[in-house]
């Protein structure tokens, strides 16, 4: 092949390229992932296929059916397989903490009890040319996530037999996600609360501020962890953004909070910021905690025996009733105890 071919052969791989490039930006709008981590483009792109199915399901014959007519016919598959989609819709509307988690590797037949291993880094060691050398082994210690299930049994009454199939998976499909992600929240929250190394007491009473959230940082950073996130509640988040430092150093973080469906959160003094609802209820005022602090992948361990919540519907003959199930079977650890700190209050 002379110079000439091979570069008409360039030239065509060129023109391909450049052609597929322009069908995908006809397709879609790219420039809301240009400042998206890897991790956020996964989740938007999840979300957008999750609403593409969605939407598939609004436009079918079935949508236009009730619960009763899908559950004595053969598009039932279509109800439990679109209120699954709903749920994870749901699921990842506020905080799924299992992306801050390291992700336990549960093997079938495994039981409901997962040990892992964590370990402790030695100090570094010298030694002296021509001496013998010493081993200086890691610390191993064992973490053990007990797995149980979670997650909700709606009775479908005749009142919810008789809705529009639209409806009931939009409604019950919020409602489960919801749910799952609660059960989720918790866990994990609990996990950090058991495994915290490190402690710092807010220095406003019980509002959170950024320098409670600095000194966080710099107390895990002490012991060789350098956090990336924070779990707290919205309305903690909210009086940390809005009553500490100069505003202004932080609009790019609040330009991020307000933009909603493209997976993407607050980011402010080099932390994701992870906050639900569901906070407030995990630790309520009497446990006086305001927000932890840790490290993606090393404060806390999640395992569970599936990727995402199932759905399944099922009938009792003796009751003359049929019943939709979401449910997941997970458990939640600590990881390395000095990755992770506590901010609380005393008043």
């Amino acid at each position: 092949m002379d110079d000439k071919q091979i570069q008409e052969s360039f030239k065509n791989i060129d023109d391909r390229i450049a052609k597929v490039l322009e069908q995908l930006a006809g397709k879609e709008d790219l420039s809301p992932y240009f400042s998206m981590n890897a991790r956020e483009i996964y989740a938007a792109q999840k979300k957008r296929a999750l609403v593409e199915k969605l939407r598939t399901f609004s436009d079918s014959d079935a949508a236009n059916m009730t619960v009763k007519e899908l559950l004595t016919s053969t598009s039932n598959i279509a109800l439990p397989t679109t209120v699954q989609a709903r749920a994870l819709l749901e699921l990842s509307n506020w905080a799924d903490l299992r992306e801050i988690c390291m992700i336990a590797d549960v093997p079938k037949g495994a039981g409901k009890t997962i040990d892992t291993q964590i370990i402790t880094q030695p100090t570094y060691r010298s030694w002296t040319e021509g001496s013998a050398l010493s081993a200086a082994n890691p610390t191993l210690t064992k973490r053990t996530c007990t797995l149980a299930e979670f997650g909700n049994v709606t009775q479908i009454s005749d009142l919810l037999a008789n809705t529009s199939a639209l409806n009931f998976v939009e409604e019950i499909g919020s409602v489960d996600g919801s749910l799952v992600r609660q059960g989720i929240f918790e866990k994990v929250s609990v996990a950090l609360s058991a495994g915290a190394g490190n402690t710092i007491s807010a220095g406003s009473g019980s509002t959170l501020t950024f320098a409670d959230v600095r000194n966080a940082i710099k107390a895990n950073a002490a012991d060789g962890q350098i956090a990336d996130f924070i779990v707290t509640s919205p309305d903690n988040m909210w009086t940390a953004f809005s009553t500490s430092d100069a505003m202004t150093q932080y609009y790019g973080s609040l330009n991020n909070l307000m933009t909603q469906g493209l997976g993407q959160r607050a980011r402010a003094l080099g932390l994701d910021w992870y906050a639900d609802p569901y906070f407030n209820t995990t630790f309520p005022a009497s446990l006086k905690r305001l927000a932890y602090v840790g490290l993606k992948g090393r404060s806390a361990i999640w395992a569970a025996s599936q990727t995402e919540p199932l759905v399944e519907l099922y009938r009792v003959p003796t009751e003359l009733a049929s019943y939709i199930i979401t449910h997941m079977a997970g458990g939640a650890q600590y990881g390395i105890a000095n990755s992770i700190c506590t901010i609380t209050y005393q008043s």
